[in-house]
């Protein structure tokens, strides 16, 4: 059979859903991308916000005097005061995010308790959760379906990950050949940090996050 016989007959072949996609269609893609888009930023911001309150109540609990009694100088202390800034200003950014694409009412943040009393449990537990920073980033990039929040996940992302990095060797002394950072994170495991627990949340929250908060702490 000549080329050109093969070509015809390909070309007649071709299935009709090739052609361009209508109006509605495209408009069902768009909308499915949003969401999508929203699902990630809505659930990076709750984590966010976990780390705000987290390092807010335990630096205003916490003096300098706290963390020289566990042989720490006063660099440690103002090193989790940029990482407090840092979490603050990812935060922001991500309301504004949020939103724009028309769902404040999920931007209302959760109130939690944290088993925080001496300088030590602070470190350990700032530990554990800039190591699931890392991961829930890395599963946000992962499926970031818009150019501009891959862009930003990647950034937030390096952020966490200097973060989670400073905590573990500079703090805590450890060989950075050891450290593991946590494979990519689902928003069901985002918040399960042993010892937090969740004392309020608002019902405008994402449907799925305010579920888990319920299972997590039965007075939500």
């Amino acid at each position: 059979m000549k080329l050109s016989r093969c070509l015809t007959l390909l070309a007649a072949l071709l299935p009709i859903t090739l052609a361009a996609p209508t109006a509605s269609s495209a408009r069902r893609q768009d909308a499915a991308t949003t969401d999508s888009n929203s699902s990630f930023l809505v659930f990076a911001l709750f984590l966010e916000q976990l780390a705000v309150s987290f390092y807010d109540s335990s630096l205003s609990l916490l003096s300098a005097d706290d963390f020289r009694a566990a042989g720490h100088p006063d660099s440690v202390r103002h090193g989790y005061e940029q990482v407090l800034k840092g979490a603050k200003a990812h935060s922001d950014y991500l309301v504004g995010e949020i939103t724009k694409l028309g769902q404040a009412d999920s931007t209302v943040g959760c109130e939690y308790a944290f088993p925080v009393k001496t300088a030590e449990d602070f470190i350990n537990m700032s530990e554990a959760i800039q190591a699931r920073a890392v991961s829930t980033y890395v599963e946000a990039l992962d499926r970031s379906q818009s150019d501009t929040y891959t862009t930003v996940f990647g950034k937030m992302l390096g952020d966490e990950a200097r973060y989670a990095t400073w905590i573990s060797t500079a703090v805590k002394d450890q060989d950075l050949a050891d450290i593991n950072f946590e494979s990519p994170s689902s928003m069901d495991n985002t918040l399960t940090i042993a010892g937090i627990s969740v004392t309020d949340c608002s019902a405008g929250i994402d449907p799925r996050i305010f579920a888990f908060f319920r299972g997590l702490n039965g007075a939500v």
